[in-house]
């Protein structure tokens, strides 16, 4: 008898399926927030940012959700990722500035979002290898996201104006 087949995640390919992707991400959260090292917070911010632009049909799916990870993304790579801009990034959001533009913004959401998901943070158990596998991650997806990074710069910029 054969093991039935699994479709991959659609948004990342994981081999065993979305279920599955969507439980490792749970626990590789869950030990990320146990260790409480130092810059452990940024991790799991960024950790979930971009898990949430990687299936962004289920986590962004409009432009509330992908200014915020989109945008923490960004504010994690090109900007220290300090909480205080996401507060601000968070206040941007409120503003709803997008509601009357169609989404997803042009050219749309990349069809591939990195080479890199979360099932390379599997064995990660130390601190030091978990910060080094998400930070690998969200440049993968990052550069996946490269014809979008500019309006995500342009989000980044106005809401790091608001006081």
């Amino acid at each position: 008898m054969t093991a039935p087949l699994i479709d991959p995640c659609p948004g990342c390919g994981y081999k065993a399926g979305r279920t599955a992707c969507q439980d490792l991400f749970n626990d590789i959260a869950l030990r990320i927030r146990a260790l409480a090292w130092t810059g452990s917070m940024q991790t799991w911010r960024l950790l979930h940012d971009v898990y949430d632009i990687q299936h962004e049909a289920d986590f962004c799916g409009r432009y509330r959700g992908l200014i915020m990870h989109l945008g923490g993304v960004c504010l994690a790579l090109e900007h220290g990722g300090e909480e205080r801009d996401y507060k601000k990034l968070q206040k941007f959001v409120e503003l709803d500035l997008m509601k009357d533009k169609p989404y997803p913004p042009e050219p749309g959401i990349p069809a591939t979002r990195g080479t890199i998901t979360v099932a390379n943070l599997e064995e990660a158990e130390s601190p030091e290898r978990l910060n080094a596998g998400v930070d690998r991650w969200a440049r993968s997806a990052w550069e996946a996201y490269r014809p979008l990074q500019p309006i995500a710069r342009e989000w980044v910029k106005e809401a790091l104006k608001i006081k």
